[in-house]
């Protein structure tokens, strides 16, 4: 709830700045209140390993970027967001910043990320 309050913040103290975008309607994760809801990003450029991976390999490494992306939000005061594209399940595509970092760099430099080319590879190697 805190990043899309810091989201409707700074595009209302930048509204020059604000994009607008389509989404899809798998992008709206739910509704809290009549003007309070969660939207799914994906990290642009990136692939990450998914939680509920092939190999335990790829499920430990999934629980460390998830657990170092919660950090990066939990410790950044200002978030900043590019919307590159929207994805093929209608979910904004982005670009993260913050004053520790681009975190879709910081997911590379960590290993705990790799860089996407469009198709899925097997972590469990």
């Amino acid at each position: 709830m805190k990043f899309i309050i810091l989201i409707a913040l700074f595009f209302c103290n930048y509204p020059l700045l604000a994009t607008e975008f389509n989404v899809g309607t798998n992008a709206v994760r739910s509704a809290y209140d009549g003007d309070s809801f969660n939207v799914a990003f994906r990290l642009a450029h990136i692939d990450a390993p998914e939680i509920k991976g092939k190999c335990e390999q790829e499920k430990i490494l999934a629980i460390k970027s998830r657990d170092f992306v919660r950090r990066y939000f939990k410790e950044n005061k200002k978030i900043q967001l590019k919307v590159v594209t929207v994805g093929k399940y209608g979910r904004p595509i982005v670009e993260v910043r913050a004053e520790s970092g681009y975190l879709n760099q910081l997911l590379l430099d960590k290993s705990l990320a790799r860089p996407y080319d469009g198709g899925r590879k097997s972590w469990c190697e």
